[in-house]
């Protein structure tokens, strides 16, 4: 009886430890995760369910917006091109403008630009021609003589600018001592026999213009042409230096009113050319102090007489546009009187060739354009 209860106690014991061990072995669930019942559920059925919370997201990274291009600027317009340099250039400031706009008589080219501006006034009875001359090169400025060449006898002045093809010409010194003519030497000075030979003008090759009076100013013209001296004359006075009144212009008194020839200078290049009527109604001619004070009011550098009365005349593509000082020939007037010499502006090459005027074309001329 105590055997059997043994074997019993055994087999009980034997069955509990195999129990035991079996439920140690198996694994250990998983522990729900229950959602929250929302706030309006009180029903104690809900329902557990049971999830699994997804990774939280990486932000997605702003593109970077694409620079915005910048549109290219237009190219500022290049200028168009000068001609080439060449020998004899003499202008900086060669106007790329019309220069005639307001004038009475016009030419304008790429060598040359001449703007005739007619002055009238009726109060101090003046009549005067102002001729605003620019050119680019030194073989546009030259000199012609009466007959063609020097000491060969004179010539009206308009039939001498149209053989020469000049653009514009204007009397001279009348071979009055000093004569330079492209850098030669044709005549000496003369002796001072007052105003009129009482002072020089030369003009250089670099477009520069210098005054002397004579006798207090020594005037040395070989020495000066190797220093360049292109064109000179003697004659005077001397109207302006510096810009300023000169001191030796009334030297000789007021000279009386006169039809005049005045020469002035701005610049290498830039000159001005003023010639004014007498005899007249309008135009009483002009005093020694009258030229100067004008030639004042230009505004330019220097300023030179030259000769005047019936000298004095102004030719524009062959026609004198003045009015010249008559004078008595075989008992009638005759205006103006034959010159020896005159300056001439013009499409010159740099061998004085100029082209025929009839190829040419003013820009005004006054009651003809």
């Amino acid at each position: 009886m105590k055997t059997g209860f043994r074997i019993l106690s055994l087999i009980c014991i034997i069955l509990f430890s195999f129990a035991a061990c079996t439920e140690t072995a198996q694994p250990a669930e998983p522990t729900p995760v229950a959602e929250a019942p929302t706030p309006e559920s009180n029903d104690p059925d809900t329902v557990l369910i049971v999830t699994t919370e997804p990774p939280t997201p990486e932000p997605t990274p702003e593109p970077t917006p694409e620079p915005t291009a910048t549109p290219t600027p237009e190219p500022t317009a290049t200028p168009a091109p000068t001609r080439a340099p060449k020998a004899g250039d003499i202008a900086v400031n060669f106007p790329d403008f019309d220069t005639g706009a307001d004038a009475d008589y016009s030419y304008q080219s790429d060598e040359l630009r001449i703007a005739i501006k007619v002055v009238v006034d009726s109060e101090a009875k003046q009549t005067y021609y102002i001729a605003d001359i620019w050119m680019r090169n030194i073989s546009s400025f030259r000199t012609g003589f009466g007959k063609g060449q020097f000491k060969k006898g004179v010539e009206d002045g308009d039939k001498l600018a149209r053989r020469e093809n000049a653009i514009l010409a204007v009397n001279g010194s009348y071979n009055q001592g000093l004569v330079i003519r492209s850098g030669e030497l044709l005549q000496r000075l003369r002796a001072n026999k007052g105003w009129n030979s009482d002072s020089a003008c030369i003009i250089y090759k670099n477009g520069t213009m210098k005054t002397f009076r004579l006798k207090k100013e020594p005037l040395n013209p070989k020495e000066e042409i190797k220093n360049g001296a292109w064109f000179g004359w003697q004659f005077g006075p001397i109207l302006i230096r510096d810009y300023e009144p000169f001191a030796g212009a009334t030297a000789h008194g007021e000279l009386g009113y006169k039809a005049r020839n005045m020469l002035g200078y701005y610049e290498p290049g830039h000159y001005v050319i003023v010639n004014c009527d007498a005899y007249r109604d309008d135009a009483k001619g002009m005093t020694a102090q009258m030229m100067v004070d004008l030639m004042k009011s230009l505004g330019v550098k220097d300023a030179f007489n030259l000769d005047g009365g019936t000298s004095a005349v102004m030719v524009f593509m062959g026609e004198v546009i003045n009015r010249p000082t008559p004078r008595i020939e075989n008992g009638k007037k005759v205006p103006g009187r034959p010159l020896l010499d005159m300056l001439l502006f013009a499409e010159y090459d740099e061998n004085g060739v100029a082209p025929d005027l009839s190829t040419l074309q003013a820009d005004k001329f006054m009651n003809k354009n």
